[in-house]
């Protein structure tokens, strides 16, 4: 595997990264993953956000995982979830430009805060081929477009999680278009501590079963 730092372009600002990929590859699927809240101490080195670059590099994928703007070196300022979008936006257009990215298989993930800022992007974004929401919150904000979204669309939430409350999501989740699996993963909350690598592992293999 080949890790560099990197930045890119979104809107007005530059946005910084690290990007992993298979150098045994000419071209590799590629996953970007959007970290937690900026405003609650969420960056691209959350451990969810770690455990999930490494589990999908780990089975040859392509990871971007970066800081939203004004996290970290990003610059710019907090853009409560729809200059978020753009960074997202910003992402995609870098990753399919890399000559070893296989464009036709471009996912996102995101977990939290990202997971609902990736969701919107998702659902409008024919660059996306499928993305793995983990513990987006279910009481903030619309929901995208119930037919939105296409290829495989995977969920994950604790069992105990008061805000991505399972049985709110289960609703949600049924009324969307196949391929789509919702996992709750029992015995952890909204954080998953000491669950990371289950939840990777999950995440790993339901992506790779429903594409």
């Amino acid at each position: 595997m080949a890790t560099r730092l990197i930045s890119f372009p979104a809107d007005d600002i530059v946005l910084e990264g690290i990007f992993v990929h298979p150098e045994h590859l000419p071209r590799a699927a590629g996953l970007i993953i959007c970290h937690p809240h900026p405003l609650h101490g969420g960056d691209m080195e959350n451990h969810v956000v770690r455990a999930l670059a490494d589990a999908f590099t780990a089975t040859d994928f392509a990871v971007l995982r970066f800081n939203f703007r004004g996290v970290g070196g990003s610059t710019g300022r907090y853009g409560e979830g729809i200059g978020e979008r753009e960074d997202i936006k910003g992402a995609l257009t870098w990753l399919a430009a890399q000559p070893m990215i296989d464009a036709e298989r471009l996912f996102l993930a995101g977990y939290s805060f990202g997971a609902r800022v990736m969701l919107a992007v998702a659902a409008v974004d024919l660059r996306v081929h499928g993305f793995i929401a983990v513990a987006p919150p279910t009481f903030h904000g619309a929901w995208p477009s119930r037919q939105a979204g296409r290829g495989p669309k995977v969920f994950i939430c604790g069992e105990w999680d008061p805000y991505a409350a399972p049985e709110t999501l289960r609703v949600w989740v049924e009324r969307l278009p196949e391929p789509k699996r919702l996992v709750i993963l029992p015995g952890t909350d909204h954080f998953f501590m000491g669950h990371e690598r289950t939840l990777a592992q999950r995440a790993v293999t339901l992506l790779q079963e429903l594409s």
